[in-house]
Formats: C-alpha cells, sequence, structure tokens
C-alpha cells in the first residue's frame, strides 16, 4: 500500500542518522584500540624507584649507595660522607640547584624536572626533581616517561641537514595551518603556497614544514638511524641508573610525518636530553654524563677521580652549528620569545646568544600537559647545556622556557625575572591580566571570570599540545 511504504520510508530516514552514528562511533572506538596497542604504556612516575638492577661500577667499588646520592641531591649539597666513612664529591652547582628547585616551589607545578650538563666535560651541573606540594625527586630526571613532543624536532633537522642535504635557509613551501600536519602539505610541490626556511620552522616549531621535510628527506630509516646516533634505546651511562629513551617510528607516511614533527612515540629522559643539547654545543660529541667527581677514603685519599669521556658521536661539526643557528631563532622570533624578551629588557641577551628548543603534547592519565625547553648557551662557546620540563595540569602556571630562563640566568649570574604576563579576554569587555606572584607563585587576576578558550590558546602559545591536535609545537 502507497500508505505503508511512505510510513517505511519516514522510519528508514528518521533511524539512519542513528545507524551512521553507531557505525561511526564503532569504527572510531575500533580505531582507538588498535592505536592504543600500539602506544607505548607510559604511566605517571611512581614514587618508588623501578631502576634496573645493573648499576655504575663506580657505585658497588666504592661501597656508595644510590640513596646516598639521591639524598645529596635532594639537600643540593655538593659533599657528602658515606655510611663507610668515604668522602664524595659531586659535580652539581649547589647554587643552582637551590634556586631551580626554589623556583618549582614557589610556582608549584604537578611536577619539575631541570637537568644541566656541561658540553665537552659531560659533568652534571644540577639534576632536579620537583612534586606537587614541595617534595623533592631528583629520580625524576632519570625517568624516560616523557615524551619528548617537539624536542623530536632538532633529531629531525639534523637528519635533513645531513643525510637529506637541506639547506636551513633554503625555502620549503607549505600550505594550512603551520601547527597542522596534513597529507596534502606533505606533497605539495616547491614554489607552491606559503614558503619557510627550515631554521625559521625550527624557532616557529612548525609542524607542518618538519612533517613535510620527515616525508621528502629524512625517511622511516633516516629518522631512525638519526635518534639511534643520539643514543635512543641505549642505555646510557651514568652514576645513577637512568631509564633508556626509546621512539617508535612508523613506516605509514602520514604518521611519519607526525612523529618527525614531534607528535609520535617518542619517550625521553631530562638527563638524557641534557646529553644530547651538551652533544650539540660540542660539535656532535655526546659526553658521557657524570655526578662523582671525587671520592675519598676516611683518611683523605683519593681512591676515585672522575673524568671526561665521550659516549657517542652524533653528527658532524659542521651539521651542529647550523643546529645552533636553527635554534637561535627560537629565543630571537620564536616560541621562546616573549619567555626569554629582547635583548633590551633581558641583560643576558646582550652579552651571550642563547640557542633552545621548546616542545609542548599532553599525555599520561589523568591528562597531563607536558612544557620542555631544551637549551645550549652562549652560543659562541657553548657551556652549559640544560633540558627544564613542567608538567602541568589545567591550571598551568610556568612553562619550561621561563624555568630554563631563570636557571641560564642564575648560573651565569644575571637578575631574574617574572614570568611573561598573558592578557585575556573576555567577550567584548576588553582585556584583563593574570599576572604570577614572585612571592606565593599564586595568580593574582585583575579581573574576576573565567578565561574564554580563545584566551587560554593564545595565553599558552607554545608548542604541539595534544598528540590528537595539532596545535603550536
Amino acid at each position: 500500500m502507497p500508505g505503508t511504504k511512505k510510513i517505511k520510508s519516514r522510519g528508514i530516514r528518521r533511524f539512519a542518522p542513528v545507524v551512521a552514528l553507531a557505525l561511526v562511533t564503532g569504527w572510531v572506538a575500533t580505531r582507538g584500540v588498535a592505536l592504543a596497542t600500539n602506544r607505548f604504556k607510559v604511566p605517571p612516575p611512581a614514587r618508588v624507584s623501578k631502576s634496573p638492577k645493573e648499576q655504575a661500577a663506580i657505585i658497588s667499588a666504592q661501597g656508595i649507595d644510590a640513596k646516598n646520592l639521591m639524598t645529596l641531591l635532594a639537600d643540593a649539597s655538593s659533599e657528602g660522607v658515606t655510611p663507610d666513612g668515604n668522602k664524595v664529591t659531586l659535580s652539581i652547582n649547589p647554587r643552582l640547584q637551590r634556586e631551580v628547585f626554589e623556583l618549582f616551589r614557589r610556582f608549584d607545578p604537578p611536577f619539575g624536572i631541570f637537568a644541566a650538563v656541561e658540553p665537552g666535560t659531560g659533568r652534571v651541573v644540577s639534576l632536579v626533581g620537583y612534586r606537587r606540594g614541595g617534595e623533592s625527586d631528583p629520580g625524576l630526571a632519570l625517568k624516560a616517561i616523557y615524551p619528548a613532543a617537539s624536542l623530536v624536532k632538532v633529531i629531525t633537522a639534523s637528519a635533513a641537514v645531513e643525510k637529506g642535504g637541506v639547506n636551513p635557509d633554503a625555502n620549503i613551501s607549505y600550505c594550512g595551518n603551520i601547527y597542522t600536519v596534513s597529507r596534502r602539505a606533505n606533497h605539495l610541490p616547491e614554489g607552491r603556497g606559503e614558503c619557510m626556511t627550515l631554521g625559521e620552522a625550527i624557532g616557529k616549531s612548525a609542524n607542518v614544514v618538519l612533517g613535510k621535510v620527515t616525508v621528502n628527506h629524512v625517511g622511516a630509516d633516516g629518522l631512525e638511524q638519526y635518534l639511534g646516533k643520539f643514543g635512543f634505546g641505549q642505555p646510557v651511562p651514568f652514576d645513577l641508573p637512568v631509564e633508556t629513551s626509546r621512539a617508535e617510528v612508523p613506516r605509514e607516511e602520514f604518521e611519519l610525518a607526525r612523529t618527525g614533527a614531534g607528535f609520535g612515540e617518542v619517550y625521553v629522559s631530562p638527563l638524557h636530553m641534557a646529553t644530547i643539547m651538551a652533544a650539540i654545543g660540542d660539535n656532535g660529541a655526546m659526553p658521557s654524563p657524570r655526578l662523582i667527581d671525587r671520592i675519598e677514603d676516611r683518611h683523605g685519599a683519593v681512591t676515585y677521580e672522575g673524568r671526561s669521556e665521550k659516549w657517542r658521536d652524533t653528527v658532524r661539526p659542521e651539521t651542529t652549528q647550523a643546529l645552533m643557528r636553527m635554534m637561535v631563532k627560537t629565543i630571537e622570533m620564536g616560541t621562546s620569545r616573549r619567555a626569554f624578551g629582547t635583548a633590551e629588557h633581558t641583560p643576558m641577551l646582550r652579552d651571550m646568544e642563547v640557542a633552545g628548543k621548546t616542545g609542548s603534547l599532553s599525555g599520561w592519565n589523568p591528562r597531563m600537559n607536558f612544557e620542555w625547553f631544551a637549551g645550549v648557551a652562549p652560543v659562541s662557546g657553548p657551556k652549559l647545556a640544560i633540558v627544564a620540563l613542567v608538567v602541568n595540569d589545567g591550571h598551568w602556571k610556568i612553562k619550561g622556557n621561563y624555568v630554563g630562563k631563570e636557571a641560564l640566568s642564575a648560573y651565569f649570574g644575571y637578575p631574574s625575572s617574572m614570568p611573561p604576563i598573558y592578557a585575556k579576554a573576555r567577550g567584548k569587555r576588553g582585556g584583563k591580566v593574570v599576572a604570577v606572584s614572585r612571592k606565593k607563585g599564586k595568580r593574582s587576576k585583575s579581573a574576576p571570570g573565567k578565561r574564554s578558550k580563545k584566551a587560554r590558546a593564545a595565553a599558552k602559545a607554545g608548542d604541539s599540545r595534544t598528540a590528537s591536535a595539532a596545535v603550536p609545537g
């Protein structure tokens, strides 16, 4: 009957969207399970360390317990006496150790980690770990549970320059948002769309450019090779057990582009990342990081004296020089321009150039935001390689680049500063300012009301925020 057909037709049309939604939901769930299966199961840091059984020969030979070294680091002390009466002298700078820890305590993020290494010697000048509430946990710097985010771009760029023959100053064409990795942009012919140099892409952390470079000039084998050159997948030689940094390099083109831009399954310990920066600061020679300078027995006789050793060669000296020039752009016109300021307002920048790279990504459960800064200074003759990581929840206060700036200022004897002031807007009422109190580490608001989504995004402009949404990196 005609009426029956009409009713059936209406019923089908009514339930079609529901059926379609169910099918899409099922596909997404299945896809999510498939992706989750291929992801590293990385939990937040436990309070009880699950370090490898193997410890450095120095510790076992001299009867030094790892807990003794951790206690010295937590107390920001460079000297201590073991239960056997041996005197241990560490390489850390107590003043820098204290000031970085106090900086974290002032702003009280969920986690704060900092590592500083001398290029050439490998001496670990600082190793700080902070847990919300004021707890010191230096072991956080030895864990490889943090997504490397856009710090991977430094390795991608080194492979592009050295293996792929990319000129850092040559224009690279791209299309779309610079923070979005897209299939179309990966094959955009040169001379089409907009353009940016590799150096500018590192400074601005442009995901679209680094993704394209990974696909067209580096490749999966190349990226895997250069991650290996910088020590991923290999144990870090150190006086304390360090978790091995790891990376999974996909073969599928789009996922490869995402990995090269900083969205992939790459996890690194802050100490290892500081050692990578030290290699860039020393013409590609990666030092073996060391914490113990000297051990004396109870009679004052020196039983052990630390010496500088090279862990591995990474890239050629000319490649590191190119990387340094690119990383300077991060400070001058890129993702750390606001945090470091200009030479007019930042005395340190009047006397030296700083090379740096930021990285941001979200992960863990519950969801946390990782805000990295890795740098080397001064560029003309590197004396310190640093890595700062702030793990924020939804109420973030500071980022890694601010911690990096303050640490460099403290180490080289320059005055401290406040974090950047973040403007926020609410509808058409005009701007409001959120300032951070240096004394109490609390935000003071010049006007009530919550920040809009747009204002929060503008305030947090920095790096690639999440693995699912491509935003600044």
